[in-house]
């Protein structure tokens, strides 16, 4: 294979303008990771006949597409990836000189097949859906190999396959391949396609549809793993400082959302929520943490406690599993898990499925709900805590508890921490007195099977992309009156410099990503390729900020509650929300929770930082810097003096 030949800036894949799969056909998908699978592997200096093995792509072929992906877009940069997408390119080339060298008992007929069903999509759809019992059906055993391979051949046949070519050149026209590929999925873990060949008795001896399969325990640790949220028994506080004096401002009760593998009991990761505000971005945000766990600081409560010897969360105390994927994702039936950022951008991107169980259903998620039991122990011990219900005698009026003895957010999420953070290196006689971290490593080190799963690229974990937002918008503009193309979102513009170029895109609708930092996002044409960043215009480009936030100050400002002339809106915002909060919270005899509150806290949470200090010495709408905030780089580190 001909990679020497190109310089290594050329490979650099991560300078290779991509794709979002999401917007290709099954069929159209399913080609495009194959061949991308084939590039990146190539490009890492695997060898052509592996490469060849694991995804059916002839060397020709993969010639072809490294050619077309090295070659320069009409737009000055190189193709990328985006020379994979069908209508981007030519009908690829088929040598079937080297498929007349395949023979049915050959030891390659495997990739000549696995390279028919790439060659011939509309077959290998037709072979899908009738092994799917959805569609072909059959409810018990009968798949008949000998008729379905028949068939099969008449569609090869109506789609144009050549005669002299594979399988009709072939001892027994691809019968051992096509029989050989069933039973590879089938070994591979596909019980449909089990289902028909056994029946249905099978089909429920390995615990399909069963209602029962969460009460077995997973053989290994990630290979389910629940997610669920918990509301904090406490009330807690931000802290504003105005005119030298510090002002204890209460806000609702926060959710914990974590995520724990059923196999060992640890806690992988988890994120937080203020009030009612948990949604789909938590489960994103809950994985994220899990992959890249933020190192805390020692916080001043626990200067005197020594950890644990394995304490922390388990992709930072053991390095050597980074990677190692989560196979099945449980959740409860919240309408919040079956939004399409779950359903189908989570999953698509993380790679993973996803079981729904009956929301709060302890049979489903039990070793969550024990641990949720555990924190509700500890965190009530608090002086602000809520109990356990109305009857409970600890209660005593929790928001004024809260103010009289500072109990802060960035106190609490750093004591959630480090209860969370113990709990993973804590002896369990549920694990036979083994810690949760002891048994996810001798889980990877002592069972060798476990290396053939296969691991997340070094790529998705330096920037996972998991709570990416996604909109498709209408490209807008005037060549009459100067108006340059650009697209509108969330009340403001953005464009680029290549867009303001591109009035032929003026109609067009573009995939946009949207990352956390709202002041730019990621364009993408229909096909699925790579357009380029687009920057927002404006006061909005002043100040980092989130879509949530955008969204909260469009929507104080259209309720008439906000005014500013200010061109720092996000600023304005902060500022707004510190004013009012303050007004509830200096009734020190009756402090109350706060709307605007609540606001402050979660726009807080959302930037990393624990405390809000306002100089009401200054104007509070001032263009100088009248807000100021301590920029942590995570919520546990100790507070200032």
């Amino acid at each position: 294979m001909p990679i020497r030949k190109y310089s290594p800036e050329l490979l650099n894949l991560t300078e290779w303008p991509k794709v979002d799969v999401s917007v290709l056909s099954e069929e159209d998908r399913v080609r495009y990771l194959r061949l991308e699978g084939a590039i990146k592997a190539a490009c890492n200096d695997e060898k052509s006949s592996s490469v060849t093995a694991r995804f059916g792509v002839s060397r020709s072929l993969l010639s072809y597409y490294l050619k077309r992906c090295t070659e320069n877009h009409s737009d000055g940069r190189l193709m990328g990836f985006r020379a994979l997408i069908p209508n981007s390119e030519r009908k690829a080339y088929r040598s079937v000189a080297e498929e007349r060298r395949v023979t049915d008992m050959g030891a390659g007929y495997a990739g000549a097949f696995q390279q028919l069903l790439l060659n011939y999509p509309a077959s290998a759809r037709w072979l899908e859906k009738k092994l799917s019992p959805q569609n072909s059906g059959i409810r018990s055993a009968g798949l008949n190999i000998n008729s379905l391979h028949k068939d099969f051949l008449t569609q090869l046949r109506k789609e144009g396959a050549s005669i002299v070519g594979y399988p009709f050149n072939t001892v027994r026209h691809g019968y051992s391949a096509l029989a050989a590929y069933i039973r590879r999925r089938i070994n591979e873990g596909d019980n449909d396609i089990a289902l028909l060949k056994y029946g249905e008795d099978a089909q429920i001896s390995l615990g399909r549809n069963s209602g029962k399969l969460a009460l077995f325990r997973p053989l290994y640790p990630f290979e389910r793993v629940a997610y669920d949220e918990y509301q904090l028994p406490d009330i807690a506080t931000i802290l504003i400082v105005s005119d030298d004096e510090e002002i204890e401002v209460p806000i609702a009760r926060a959710y914990f959302c974590p995520m724990v593998d059923f196999k060992s009991e640890a806690i992988l990761g988890f994120s937080l929520a203020i009030g009612g505000g948990f949604n789909a971005k938590n489960i994103g945000r809950a994985f994220e943490f899990a992959l890249r766990p933020p190192a805390a600081e020692k916080h001043p409560a626990f200067k005197d406690i020594e950890n644990l010897d394995d304490e922390g969360f388990p992709y930072s105390v053991m390095p050597w599993i980074s990677g190692r994927r989560i196979s099945v994702l449980c959740l409860d039936n919240h309408l919040s898990h079956l939004a399409n950022a779950i359903v189908i951008d989570f999953r698509d991107r993380v790679g993973l499925s996803i079981t729904y169980g009956k929301v709060r259903s302890w049979v489903e998620r039990n070793v969550v709900e024990r641990i949720f039991a555990e924190l509700q122990v500890e965190l009530s011990r608090i002086p602000s805590t809520t109990g356990s219900g109305i009857t409970d005698i600890k209660v005593n009026n929790p928001v004024a508890q809260a103010v009289l003895h500072k109990i802060r957010m960035s106190d609490l999420i750093a004591l959630v921490y480090k209860l969370v953070a113990r709990h993973n290196a804590l002896r369990r006689s549920g694990l036979y007195g083994f810690t949760p971290n002891e048994v996810i490593s001798k889980g990877w080190s002592e069972d060798a099977r476990l290396n053939i799963v296969p691991k997340y690229s070094e790529q998705f974990l330096e920037d996972p992309k998991i709570s990416v937002e996604k909109e498709i918008l209408t490209v807008r503009g005037d060549r009459s009156k100067g108006r340059v193309p650009y697209v509108q979102l969330d009340g403001a513009e953005y464009t680029s410099d290549l867009l303001r170029q591109s009035w032929n895109m003026l109609g067009k609708k573009l995939l946009i990503h949207i990352p956390k930092d709202f002041r730019t996002v990621l364009a993408y044409r229909q096909d699925g390729t790579e357009f380029g960043i687009l920057s927002v215009s404006g006061a909005w480009a002043v100040r980092e900020h989130t879509r949530d936030m955008r969204k909260q100050i469009n929507r104080f400002r259209k309720e008439r509650s906000m005014d500013y002339k200010s061109d720092d809106p996000v600023g304005s915002f902060i500022d707004y929300l510190a004013e009012k909060a303050l007004k509830s919270a200096k009734n020190k005899k009756a402090p109350k929770i706060t709307r605007e509150a609540n606001s402050l806290a979660r726009v807080l949470l959302d930037s990393g930082n624990s405390d809000l200090q306002i100089n009401r010495q200054k104007s509070s709408f001032s263009e100088e810097k009248s807000v100021s905030v301590k920029d942590r780089r995570s919520f546990f580190g100790p507070r200032k003096p």
